[in-house]
């Protein structure tokens, strides 16, 4: 990869790390934490994953602009490779949000579950 790229990637992913920083900031008093967390981490997926091009010998792009930018300025539309490597990495990314938050409504639940059973008088007197 030629050093002008590597430059720009940098500078990307700065952008980005910083624009998700952001974003945690101003989610931060959200009582449900992991979607606060799996929102970002789309976000995440999605502006970091990088995506080749057909033609031979390119360097790899971010995947979100690179969709964008074919989507509106090329006359085919959006190469295939680059919508099939977007919805793999939204679908992954959503997956695990799911994953994650039916996990953490699960423990959420027997912990309240296990706190009403200690607050209940008939099961202390044993």
């Amino acid at each position: 990869m030629a050093e002008e790229y590597r430059i720009a990637w940098m500078i990307y992913g700065g952008g980005t790390l910083v624009l998700l920083a952001a974003g945690w900031w101003f989610m931060r008093n959200w009582s449900w934490a992991w979607l606060r967390y799996s929102l970002l981490l789309l976000g995440a997926t999605v502006l970091l994953a990088p995506a080749r091009t057909g033609a031979p010998e390119t360097p790899p792009m971010p995947v979100l602009p690179l969709f964008v930018y074919q989507t509106l300025f090329e006359e085919e539309g959006a190469a295939p490779e680059v919508t099939a490597t977007l919805v793999f990495a939204g679908g992954g990314a959503l997956a695990l949000l799911a994953i994650w938050g039916l996990a953490a409504l699960y423990l959420g639940h027997r912990r309240e579950q296990r706190r009403q059973f200690e607050d209940d008088p008939f099961f202390n007197e044993q």
